[in-house]
């Protein structure tokens, strides 16, 4: 076993030492093109240093918010979670019904798409469901209350920040 083992990474090693110098000419556009182990441009390919430093466009590392993160776990936290991803910055809570309003539940689904601290950072979902006739109505969003909880992360995601400069 361990031999095959060896064998294989001896392989793999050799395989990835390979001098491909060949080039590959579009007769209709005239374009060329080296050809990569597992695409056929090699400039188009992915490398092990793209998966360990994974980038957006610009050349910027793409991470989560930490200030916005953290305050995103504080306001939310009123519902019990069911999906966390601090990688990719989203929050799925479970249904939560508040015990003054009991014909109605609802479900917040957060996402924070940069690694910036900015109002447009953030983007939070509510869906709702009313209780008739002992059972749960179709979801709609309600945008307003949505617009209430970004702007409670963002307040709480600004005072995060401030307090860090302080200390």
């Amino acid at each position: 076993m361990l031999k095959n083992f060896i064998f294989l990474f001896s392989f793999i090693v050799l395989l990835s030492c390979s001098n491909n110098t060949s080039e590959i000419r579009n007769p209709v556009t005239g374009e060329v093109k080296k050809p990569g182990i597992f695409s056929k441009d090699s400039e188009k390919g992915i490398s092990l240093s793209d998966l360990l430093n994974p980038q957006d466009k610009d050349g910027i590392s793409v991470n989560v918010n930490g200030f916005l993160w953290r305050a995103s776990l504080e306001v939310l936290s009123i519902a019990p979670l069911i999906s966390t991803d601090a990688l990719g910055g989203t929050i799925i809570t479970d249904w939560y019904t508040n015990k003054n309003i009991t014909n109605k539940r609802i479900k917040i689904m957060a996402y924070i798409k940069t690694s910036e601290l900015r109002s447009d950072g953030i983007s939070v979902k509510v869906h709702v469901q009313r209780f008739k006739s002992g059972v749960w109505t179709d979801t709609y969003n309600d945008s307003k209350l949505a617009s209430q909880i970004e702007n409670n992360i963002l307040n709480e995601a600004r005072n995060y920040r401030t307090n860090s400069l302080n200390n």
